[in-house]
């Protein structure tokens, strides 16, 4: 179990900064997550971290040792990878046991340890199996076995879930998550998938162009994205262009202006112009008659029905489609597409950024939670 620090670090290839200033720590124990689309540098630190590539800028350490130059078998890190890397014609005892006879371990010790590894992802039935026999879910806990059978000190995953099918990943991805909190082991995981980094991280470093754009836990990174980057890629949500006035010194507050509606917010700073509204599409609320005089008229356009919620496709108008999502909706209860529908945006529980979607102006819990995951 160790904490590892990044110090300022950029890795380069050719002109293409790939990783760019990364300056952060991992605590010991932490499962940690690497988020973003592809080519966001997250396998390229990934891979620096393990000492496949060597970083052009900053230093790396693990706990009080700076590891720039340690080759990466003197690392004493286990690595899961997308493509299982398992070795066809050993059976599964023998790809499990590789590790640590290349580590000079006694026979006897070999095969305890490598018993303990496969009791802990369920494969002690198979220990006599090849690979080329077992299912993808199978040859992936394999894979998860032979990288902490050798008790390292740091774990890496690269995308270890996504040969896998829809239903195996979750099962996956929780025994993943169990298992790394009995061996207590600090996990650096890749990942491109929203959902499996909100279900199994402690906190989330959102990526992009090779910048650390957020961390977080994932409720903190969900609830309080710092950038309309982090918003759009982090689940769902609706930019809705406003115009913000002038702050009131009696009252803090500054009137936002949005098709045809007016209501106050406390801004973190002033901010009069154009803005951009971040609503999640679950936040909204979707009314078949207006109510009251704050409700957005819109159109269905499309309704998506998804079993526990329906996805609606709603046109406000002025080339502006918003999404809006319901729970536990009866098929009954479905409204039709091409029908009138009012919405309540509830501003109070959105995010207000500037027009380049770069700061938060107004965060819908508290001023302090706009500034928290800062990369640090």
């Amino acid at each position: 179990m160790q904490k590892i620090t990044f110090e300022h670090v950029s890795k380069y290839f050719g002109t293409v900064k790939a990783v760019n200033d990364a300056h952060f720590t991992i605590q010991e124990g932490e499962f940690f997550t690497l988020l973003g689309p592809s080519g966001c540098g997250k396998t390229t630190l990934l891979r620096t971290i393990a000492g496949f590539y060597r970083q052009e800028e900053g230093n790396i350490y693990f706990g009080d040792r700076l590891v720039n130059e340690v080759p990466t078998h003197e690392r004493n890190i286990g690595m899961v990878f997308q493509n299982y890397a398992i070795f066809p014609h050993m059976t599964v005892f023998e790809n499990v046991a590789y590790g640590l006879k290349a580590r000079k371990v006694g026979k006897k010790e070999i095969e305890q340890r490598v018993m303990e590894a496969l009791e802990m992802v369920e494969l002690t039935h198979l220990r006599d199996r090849v690979p080329s026999d077992m299912s993808g879910g199978q040859q992936q806990r394999i894979a998860l076995a032979r990288a902490i059978v050798i008790r390292p000190g740091l774990l890496l995953m690269d995308e270890p879930l996504s040969n896998l099918d829809a239903k195996l990943r979750i099962k996956m991805r929780t025994d993943i998550r169990k298992l790394q909190k009995e061996l207590n082991i600090t996990t650096i995981y890749v990942t491109h998938d929203q959902e499996e980094a909100l279900a199994v991280s402690d906190r989330i470093a959102v990526l992009s162009d090779g910048c650390v754009q957020q961390i977080a836990s994932p409720h903190e990174i969900y609830a309080y994205p710092r950038n309309q980057f982090v918003a759009n890629f982090i689940g769902a949500s609706n930019f809705i262009d406003c115009r913000v006035g002038a702050i009131d010194p009696l009252t803090g507050e500054a009137p936002v202006e949005l098709h045809g509606i007016r209501f106050p917010l406390k801004l973190f700073r002033p901010g009069e112009g154009q803005a951009l509204l971040s609503v999640r599409p679950e936040k909204i609320r979707i009314e078949t008659g207006q109510t009251k005089d704050t409700l957005i008229p819109g159109v269905v356009r499309t309704v998506t029905y998804l079993g526990d919620k329906v996805s609606y496709s709603v046109d406000l108008g002025g080339q502006q489609v918003i999404e809006v999502q319901q729970h536990a909706v009866e098929p009954e209860h479905l409204i039709s597409e091409k029908q009138k529908v009012y919405l309540d945006l509830q501003p109070n529980k959105a995010v207000l950024f500037d027009q380049e979607g770069k700061e938060v102006l107004y965060n819908a819990t508290a001023h302090h939670s706009a500034r928290s995951g800062q990369p640090a």
